[in-house]
């Protein structure tokens, strides 16, 4: 039976799921693979805090490089999250002949043309599948079973904090503030939540699909990415009605002059596949040429979801160790072969929500600048004032236009004399 060496860094919540899995499942591992994965070194700044499994105390080290220096390992999970002492670590690793396991989607996003370029000159292998959705194995679908597919198209729930958000305030009509509040009691949002609801954790992912898909890494800040703080439990209820579910996509079209890339909030139909994805679950949906529509869900966080993704990447590692095929993404050298589009250039149907004063004639106006920047209107509602008087929303639809001209639209009516105060365009995504 092969035995591989195995060193972890990083020994919080995903790292004390990896050492569990490793520690309880062992015996079923071997039975399935012949490989006896041995976690010899955990590396940690903290080695006498409380964590949620007994891990050994003389497996600990608070020194990473007494395991990247270790001849006896072969492989080195990286947990420790972030782009500054992580990418040194994981680089130092691979110049020291060691394959990397990852879950860090951040480093891969920012630097993983150097990481991959690197471990290729070192003939070592870095593997990510717990960067993207989880347990969900979408990077291992991306770089074996849609192989061969001209990808068309990705629609992706992958930050599970913003799905909880969106359904809690669907389903129990609470606004976005006190819904937060209920995540981050419940360990589904950070104390800090910006990378989730600002849509950043989402754009990393979406930034790592791309490259599986198109064999070029974009530039980061080149992706449009919207959050969902501005989202009222007033869009929620129209969507509602109007037979939508909001949810935050991170999206990638392929079109015939290039490639549209971003994320941002989007009505989904109802009774779609995506529109279901309650909770904190992940779902990802890829059209393909060959393949057609296929979506994988699960759960896209959590200890043992992500944990069940990094040991399945120190598995594939251990099989090829001393094989001559790498498994590293393939690249192209030139990053012009994709054209990264403007959304200002794409064109979509538009849930509109202006928030105005109940005035003879304001409805008029506005529908009179939309027809003027050539947007076509599907539909309108138009709350009654109440007795007291005050803010009404109005709510349009519309019909597929250019996003150029309703935000030229929009500027338009957001500068004019109307008794205006808000206004919110959401995007819809027409799935099957």
């Amino acid at each position: 039976m092969k035995s591989i060496n195995v060193g972890l860094i990083g020994a919080g919540t995903i790292g004390c799921g990896v050492y569990k899995i490793l520690n309880e499942n062992s015996e079923i591992i071997e039975k399935r693979t012949g490989i006896k994965l041995n976690l010899t070194r955990i590396a940690d700044i903290d080695i006498e805090k409380q964590r949620p499994v007994d891990i050994p105390k003389r497996l600990f080290t608070t020194d990473a490089n007494e395991i990247i220096n270790d001849d006896s390992i072969s492989i080195i999970i990286e947990l420790i999250g972030g782009t500054t002492i992580a990418k040194d670590l994981v680089l130092a690793s691979i110049k020291n002949g060691k394959n990397v396991v990852t879950a860090n989607k951040a480093l891969i996003a920012h630097h993983g043309d150097e990481i991959f370029s690197e471990a290729e000159r070192n003939g070592v292998e870095v593997a990510f599948e717990a960067s993207v959705g989880g347990g969900i194995p979408i990077i291992k679908a991306s770089q074996e079973s849609y192989v061969a597919n001209n990808i068309e198209s990705i629609h992706g729930i992958i930050n599970g904090t913003c799905n909880y958000i969106l359904y809690k305030m669907s389903e129990e009509g609470r606004d976005f503030n006190d819904v937060l509040e209920q995540a981050q009691e419940e360990g589904y949002a950070e104390a800090d939540p910006s990378f989730d609801i600002d849509g950043i954790d989402a754009a990393h992912k979406l930034s790592i699909l791309i490259m599986l898909s198109y064999g070029v890494f974009l530039d980061f800040e080149d992706i449009q990415v919207e959050g969902i703080r501005n989202i009222t439990p007033t869009d929620i209820n129209f969507a509602d009605q109007l037979g939508y579910k909001i949810k935050l996509l991170a999206i990638t079209k392929a079109k015939k002059n290039g490639l549209e890339a971003g994320v941002y909030p989007a009505l989904v139909k109802k009774g779609t596949q995506l529109a279901d994805v309650s909770g904190a679950f992940n779902a990802i949906y890829v059209v393909g040429d060959a393949v057609g529509p296929t979506m994988l869900y699960g759960m896209g966080a959590g200890m043992m979801p992500t944990a069940s993704a990094v040991v399945g990447d120190i598995v594939s590692i251990a099989k090829n160790i001393g094989g001559k095929e790498s498994n590293l993404p393939k690249l192209y050298s030139d990053k012009e072969k994709i054209n990264l589009l403007n959304l200002k250039e794409s064109s979509n149907k538009y849930y509109l929500r202006f928030q105005v004063e109940d005035r003879p004639g304001t409805l008029g106006k506005i529908t009179s600048i939309l027809g003027k920047n050539k947007i076509s209107i599907e539909s309108v509602i138009q709350k009654g004032r109440e007795k007291d008087g005050g803010e009404v929303p109005v709510i349009i639809m519309t019909h597929e236009s250019k996003e150029k001209n309703l935000l030229s639209a929009l500027k338009e009516i957001k500068g004019s004399k109307l008794p205006l105060s808000d206004h919110m365009f959401i995007r819809i995504e027409q799935l099957s």
